[in-house]
């Protein structure tokens, strides 16, 4: 399995990578983006993205979880996030 972003944009920018866009994956954890400008790996990944999101499920929050428990947890986990 492999876990990484996938993004196209106007039809003319593929962006993949292991890297959220955010400080800490670009500075600490040293995760990388690769580009592409046109060429045929675009339209590609275009058409891989409608496939993947055809056989998509919606996922629904579990009952029983407030959404005052999500933030409480949320905000916990950033603290820590430091040390993870």
């Amino acid at each position: 399995m492999l876990h990484a972003k996938t993004a196209v944009i106007d039809d003319d920018l593929a962006i993949i990578g292991t890297a959220n866009l955010d400080n800490r994956s670009f500075r600490l954890n040293f995760e990388v983006i690769a580009a592409f400008y046109g060429g045929a790996c675009v339209p590609e990944l275009a058409k891989a993205f409608e496939t993947d999101l055809r056989h998509a499920k919606r996922q629904e929050l579990r009952e029983g979880t407030s959404a005052f428990a999500t933030r409480f947890l949320d905000s916990a986990a950033r603290l820590l996030a430091p040390q993870l």
